[in-house]
C-alpha cells in the first residue's frame, strides 16, 4: 500500500510545533520541537521523545545528517546520537549548523566558523562573529553572518565581505544565484554584480532556504515556495500555503515539511 502523502504528522499527545526535520531511509522521522528537544517516530508509530544526553535548557536550532550519522546543533554545543543517546562532539560553542565538506568537519557557531579533521576544533574564520550557515560549492565558500555574507574563493584564497545591516541566517543557491534567509524574514539575492539586493515579499516572514538542484525553496509563516522566474523578475511559486514551513527534507521525491502548528506535513515535490 502506498503511503498517503497528504496526511500530517502531528502527534496525538500534545500539540508539539517543530523547527526542525529529517527523514530516514525507513521513513521514521527526527524533528526538532522549539524549547521541547527532539523527537523520533516511526513511519507508522508514535511520537517518542529523543533528547537524552542533550542539556536540558538548550535549543535545538538545527538537525543534520552525514554519512547516515545525526547531529543535533544546539544552544549548547554540537551533539551526535550514538545508541539513541546525544553525545557532546567536543563542542560546546553555541552550533548553528555542521557539514563535511572537502575533507574536514565544518561548524557554524557564535564564535566563527570551526574545523577540524579527527582531532581538536580549529578556528577557521570570523572569530569571535556568529556565523549562522555556510555552502560549499567547487570553487566557493558562502558564510552566513550576523551581519551579511561571507565568501572564501578556495582558488585565490581571497575572502571577501558584504555587509547587509542584518543576519543571514541560512543559505541557498540554483545555478545562476546565491539566496540567503535574514532574521528580519527577508530574502537576500545575489545580483550577479558583487554584491546582495534584500527583497521583502509583503507581511511574510520567511525562517529559512533550503537547496534541492535545481530549485531553491523558501519556507516561510505563509507555506512553502519554490524560488522562479517570471520574465526577468523573480518571484516565489506556492507549493503549500496556509502553514507555517520552517524546514524540509526529503526521501526520493517525498517532501517532509516541519511546521509549527500542522505537525510534519507530507507532499510528492
Amino acid at each position: 500500500m502506498l503511503p498517503n502523502f497528504n496526511r500530517s504528522w502531528q502527534p496525538q499527545s500534545r500539540p508539539l510545533h517543530f523547527s526542525s526535520v529529517k527523514v530516514q531511509g525507513d521513513r521514521s522521522l527526527v524533528a526538532a520541537s522549539p524549547g521541547k528537544g527532539v523527537y523520533h517516530r516511526e513511519e507508522h508509530g508514535e511520537w517518542q521523545r529523543m533528547s537524552d544526553g542533550l542539556p536540558s535548557e538548550s535549543m535545538v536550532h538545527r538537525l543534520q545528517t552525514t554519512e547516515n550519522r545525526l547531529y543535533a546543533c544546539t544552544s549548547k554545543g554540537l551533539y551526535l546520537l550514538q545508541d539513541n543517546r546525544w553525545v557532546n562532539g567536543d563542542l560546546e560553542k553555541a552550533c548553528y549548523q555542521y557539514k563535511e565538506e572537502w575533507g574536514y568537519a565544518f561548524a557554524a557557531t557564535d564564535d566563527g566558523l570551526l574545523y577540524r579533521n579527527g582531532g581538536e576544533w580549529k578556528q577557521s574564520a570570523y572569530k569571535r562573529t556568529v556565523v549562522y550557515d555556510f555552502l560549499f560549492t567547487p570553487e566557493y565558500l558562502y558564510i552566513g553572518l550576523e551581519g551579511g555574507v561571507g565568501m572564501y574563493d578556495r582558488m585565490t584564497d581571497q575572502w571577501a565581505g558584504f555587509s547587509l545591516g542584518v543576519g543571514v541566517t541560512s543559505i541557498a543557491a540554483d545555478r545562476t544565484r546565491l539566496i540567503g534567509a535574514t532574521d528580519s524574514g527577508e530574502l537576500a539575492i545575489s545580483t550577479g554584480r558583487g554584491g546582495f539586493e534584500r527583497i521583502r515579499f509583503g507581511d511574510m516572514f520567511v525562517f529559512s532556504v533550503v537547496s534541492r538542484l535545481p530549485h531553491v525553496y523558501v519556507c516561510t509563516d505563509k507555506g512553502l515556495f519554490r524560488v522562479g522566474r517570471l520574465g526577468s523578475r523573480l518571484t516565489l511559486f506556492s507549493l503549500k500555503p496556509g502553514l507555517p514551513v520552517t524546514d524540509v527534507d526529503w526521501l526520493g521525491s517525498d517532501l517532509y515539511m516541519a511546521t509549527l502548528s500542522k505537525g510534519i506535513q507530507t507532499m510528492r515535490a
